[in-house]
């Protein structure tokens, strides 16, 4: 997580700061750097960056539809023909 924190806001930095103004251990080898992060990964709490669960869903009333009305059938082909008929 610490990781990508870093990186999601690594472009932000570059545009935001002149290197100037950058930590010196920023420029530090790639060793070093991982060791500093790792040690800012151990102040971590694994609460804090843990996603929630997703609760259960909650069903919904189905809208009540007269079976007659459900079982009709309507043709395609009258519906455009009469959409047809009724444009200027």
């Amino acid at each position: 997580h610490l990781a990508v924190q870093i990186r999601s806001r690594y472009e932000g930095m570059l545009v935001a700061l002149p290197v100037e103004h950058w930590p010196a251990w920023a420029d530090d080898s790639a060793s070093t750097l991982a060791q500093r992060l790792l040690a800012l990964a151990r102040h971590i709490k694994p609460s804090q960056v843990a996603t929630s669960k997703r609760g259960p869903k909650v069903d919904k009333p189905k809208a009540w539809v007269d079976a007659a009305t459900a079982r009709a059938h309507v043709s395609t082909d009258r519906l455009i023909k009469a959409s047809k008929s009724k444009r200027p």
